[in-house]
């Protein structure tokens, strides 16, 4: 895949990039209004990690974002950072471990990754068309399946160990001297 606009794909990665980097400042300059939104956190230390790495990524998205080739790099970077935070909210909200309001990063980070592959997608030949069908539709169907089994297992869980959940639930926001 290529990025068929540079000057929008660098347009797009600085806005990336500071998205990553805002979302990065706010539980390191205000944790009070950070988790008045987002919910209580025992392990500062693993808080301040991830903002800290939103920063760096932002800030490699910024300042690639016009070098040669550097909006392939920051596409690839934003669409790893976007994944994986989806990733972590859609798994993460359902069991309780995380607020629903996580769900609003859910949301900003899919639209980030349809932003980048609607950037990123070049008019195919029609001969290689049906193999893209198939190939979406075989990732289609393997997201299917794992949803399906991270769903089973958690309900299997839940059904087999119904106190655990809520045993680790109150342990976490039940520590504040661990701040």
């Amino acid at each position: 895949m290529t990025i068929q606009d540079d000057r929008g794909a660098a347009a797009l990665a600085r806005a990336h990039g500071l998205f990553n980097i805002a979302g990065g400042l706010w539980p390191l300059l205000h944790l009070p209004s950070f988790e008045k939104v987002f919910g209580a956190k025992t392990d500062r230390w693993l808080e301040r990690t991830v903002a800290g790495l939103l920063v760096g990524i932002g800030w490699t998205q910024i300042r690639v974002a016009s070098t040669p080739g550097g909006a392939d790099h920051a596409r690839r970077l934003g669409m790893a950072t976007a994944a994986t935070l989806l990733a972590v909210d859609l798994v993460y909200v359902p069991t309780g471990r995380i607020r629903p309001t996580y769900l609003l990063d859910a949301a900003a980070e899919a639209m980030w990754l349809r932003a980048w592959r609607a950037r990123a997608v070049r008019p195919e030949p029609p001969s290689t068309r049906a193999g893209s069908a198939f190939a979406a539709a075989a990732a289609l169907a393997a997201g299917c399946v794992t949803g399906g089994v991270l769903a089973a297992r958690l309900l299997r869980r839940r059904r087999a160990e119904p106190d655990e959940s809520e045993l680790t639930r109150a342990r976490y926001l039940r520590h504040p001297a661990a701040r």
